[in-house]
């Protein structure tokens, strides 16, 4: 594996924030159908890679430490997300 950066990670958030997003969008704003939510997840998802590839500042080598708590980190707050908009 490649030497961890922020940029892989902020990949990571931007994936979560968009399902998150959707997830919330569908459920109390309005039901979509599930080719639209996941063409717009992926949309959501690709606009905040290119801002992630835009911006220089997440370009900074961290610790693999750091790396997987912060992926375990997104993963925890995607799953508790995710949960409590369905209830």
């Amino acid at each position: 594996m490649k030497e961890p950066t922020l940029k892989k990670v902020a990949y990571g958030v931007s994936m979560a924030i968009a399902i998150i997003l959707v997830h919330f969008i569908d459920v109390h704003v309005y039901s979509m159908h599930p080719i639209f939510t996941l063409l717009l997840a992926i949309f959501i998802t690709y606009l905040g890679i290119m801002f992630v590839n835009r911006n220089e500042k997440f370009n900074q080598k961290i610790s693999r430490t750091k790396y997987n708590l912060l992926n375990a980190l997104v993963v925890f707050v995607l799953f508790i997300a995710y949960f409590s908009i369905a209830q």
